[in-house]
């Protein structure tokens, strides 16, 4: 029988081997103490280093009792913070080496690293759209009183955000598109468990108010897209640049000046909600990755059709998982039957044979 692998399939199949859904939950839980934990101190350290602080004053100092001359300027404390998140690098290595037994490279897909055009061209799409969501609202709605930084200043403090936005980015696929969409894929093509699941964490991570529990209903959808990419291309490098792109137009170029601390170039006034391009960009993302998904499934389709050994193979072995091990397991079990069977037959043979001796 011919068998067609899904993307999906060679994307999960590291970690089949320890798919166990407590050792997921488990690993989740240690991925983000270890990353809190570990980004605390490092964001404490770097205090005490770039400002001063001195440890004398025990936990209130620790705290963050800057005088105002020593307290770090809102764009610096945002680069700061962007910087924790290269601890969940090194928490998402503890994990897979002790509680799974793989390697880290394993989390960017079968190529082992992350796939450099497919990034290209995620960013190039995310900048793309974010364009078409942005400057037709701005020019529609006539937004006045937008601050601009000094262009020498945003450039200046540019060449430092983009690489801690990478780190950032990269690190969240990683967690969510990477090690979650693994572990549940690995268990199940249940599309609640390797897409909803990580998206719905993901959306909890990044709490909106107003909503129920929290929830950023924009998070989530992003995160559908991200993992709908991520599933159709066996790799981060996609999900990586959309979301890289989509950071840097909406937290580096404009965003809304209330209560935010990114060196964005252009900031809307604090009376301007910018909900609404963001949601035109999420939107159009969605759909883009919809009709992604339906060309790469007619693709898959198209050549179980053309293939002349498919023997009657039915095409909804395009949309299950291959596991090499269920199969394995399958096949051992029908060959302990098939010799229990074959020890019954002789055993039979040598009563009938005793009794016809007797």
């Amino acid at each position: 029988m011919t068998r067609f692998r899904h993307p999906l399939n060679d994307f999960s199949a590291p970690a089949r081997g320890s798919a166990e859904i407590w050792r997921t939950v488990l690993g989740v839980i240690i991925v983000i103490a270890l990353g809190v934990g570990m980004g605390t101190v490092m964001r404490q350290g770097m205090d005490v280093l770039l400002y001063g602080l001195r440890p004398s004053g025990g936990a209130e100092a620790l705290r963050g009792t800057l005088t105002e001359s020593a307290r770090p300027s809102s764009e610096l404390s945002f680069l700061l913070m962007l910087a924790t998140f290269a601890c969940n690098w090194p928490a998402l290595w503890i994990v897979l080496r002790v509680l799974h037994r793989r390697p880290f490279h394993t989390l960017w897909g079968p190529l082992g690293r992350i796939n450099w055009k497919h990034y290209r061209i995620g960013l190039a799409v995310s900048l793309t759209l974010g364009a078409a969501a942005w400057l037709p609202w701005l020019h529609y709605t006539n937004v006045t009183g937008i601050t601009v930084m000094p262009l020498e200043n945003w450039l200046l403090l540019l060449c430092a955000a983009l690489p801690l936005l990478f780190v950032q980015t990269a690190a969240e696929e990683l967690m969510f598109r990477g090690y979650m969409l693994q572990q549940f894929a690995a268990r199940s093509w249940s599309i609640l468990g390797w897409s909803v699941a990580p998206s719905l964490l993901f959306a909890f991570l990044h709490p909106s108010e107003g909503m129920p529990l929290g929830l950023n209903w924009l998070s989530l959808v992003f995160g559908l897209v991200m993992a709908a990419v991520t599933s159709r291309t066996a790799n981060l490098g996609a999900a990586a640049g959309l979301h890289f792109g989509h950071n840097v137009i909406n937290t580096l170029i404009i965003s809304t000046s209330m209560g935010r601390s990114e060196p964005v170039l252009l900031s809307l006034p604090p009376d301007i909600s910018a909900k609404p391009p963001l949601l035109i960009f999420v939107t159009l993302m969605f759909l883009g990755s919809i009709i992604y998904m339906g060309q790469m499934d007619l693709k898959f389709i198209m050549a179980w059709r053309a293939d002349p050994t498919r023997k009657g193979q039915p095409p909804i072995r395009l949309v299950l998982p291959i596991d090499e091990k269920w199969i394995q397991l399958r096949e051992r079990r029908a060959a302990a039957k098939a010799r229990r069977r074959a020890a019954r037959e002789r055993l039979r043979a040598q009563r009938a044979e005793r009794s016809r001796k007797a």
